[in-house]
């Protein structure tokens, strides 16, 4: 029997299909399948002439194994309905383009009717929702991406605190918080315009991005302040850490404004503590920071209950 796989649907930018169709049987005794008939948009999706594709295996997916797998379990479904009604199967698929990009498309396998000798009538319906897709993607990045930096904005941030503070809570396990500030942050825009201030704050986030670990999360807590959470860091690591940041921002000669610094308060979360309590302190200890001469780390220890008058 003729296999057909995979063939090159329309180029990007080509014309956008629809709902693609295939009617295809299939035998209680065989887990293959004949293409009966399609319409135009399973050829826009498939590639393809209808000649082609009446008397192959349909594509469910792309990839050949993937579509086999599908085949089969539809097979075994089908066996095991035979008293009860065929509801349908279906899913999601997400395969890779020449050009490297990805393309999803949902699918829905139905029943046209009951078995007939042994064989059954099914409607294979398929739809690329790429676009969907991307669309979703971009608005979750939209709300969860400071767009100046790239970093995670402060609500994202927020969500993951949370989630890292019960993380803790579960497992005993430490937690540290940096917050950071550019120092003098307000005479570079004063002397050098907001244009050169947002760059600076762009170079500084690429350098916390190069310089954490990939378990580290860092976001642009708000104007020049950036927020980075270290699972698993015991406070005295924590310091080293906003040392070492601190260090490379210290000796980093920035394009746009030559040498900067920044202040650093440093805590460790206790257990069962809330985020309000946790955010409190760190503010504190980068209160502490700025306070004792600026570029410089505050770990909790330096932190007194009350600030300084």
């Amino acid at each position: 029997m003729y296999q057909h796989y995979a063939r090159p649907g329309p180029e990007e930018g080509g014309e956008a299909t629809g709902h693609a169709v295939a009617i295809f049987n299939m035998t209680r005794d065989s887990r293959s399948a004949q293409v009966m008939d399609i319409n135009t948009d399973y050829q826009r999706l498939w590639g393809g002439a209808r000649e082609e594709w009446v008397g192959a295996t349909p594509n469910v997916v792309e990839q050949e194994a993937a579509n086999q797998q599908i085949l089969a379990q539809l097979h075994d479904v089908l066996n095991t309905s035979v008293e009860h009604a065929f509801e349908g199967i279906g899913g999601r698929e997400v395969s890779r383009r020449h050009d490297g990009s990805c393309r999803h498309i949902e699918w829905r396998i139905t029943a046209m009717g009951t078995h007939q000798h042994d064989a059954i009538t099914l409607v294979l319906t398929q739809r690329d929702v790429t676009d969907q897709v991307e669309n979703e993607a971009q608005l979750k990045r939209l709300a969860t991406t400071d767009m100046l930096t790239g970093l995670v904005n402060r609500s994202q941030f927020d969500t993951m605190l949370k989630s890292e503070l019960s993380r803790q809570d579960r497992y005993a396990r430490p937690l540290s918080l940096i917050m950071l500030d550019i120092d003098y942050f307000k005479d570079i825009n004063d002397r050098y315009g907001h244009d050169v201030g947002d760059q600076v704050l762009v170079e500084i986030a690429n350098l916390l991005k190069g310089n954490l670990r990939q378990v580290d999360y860092c976001a642009r807590w708000g104007g020049e302040e950036f927020m980075l959470l270290a699972p698993e860091t015991p406070l005295e690591h924590a310091v080293l850490l906003a040392d070492k940041i601190r260090c490379v921002i210290n000796t980093a000669s920035l394009p746009t404004s030559g040498p900067i610094t920044a202040s650093f308060g440093v805590v460790e979360a206790q257990p069962q503590e809330a985020v309000k309590s946790i955010m409190k302190r760190v503010d504190d200890a980068l209160y502490v920071a700025k306070e004792k001469g600026r570029d410089q780390v505050s770990p909790i220890e330096l932190v007194t209950s009350t600030r300084f008058a």
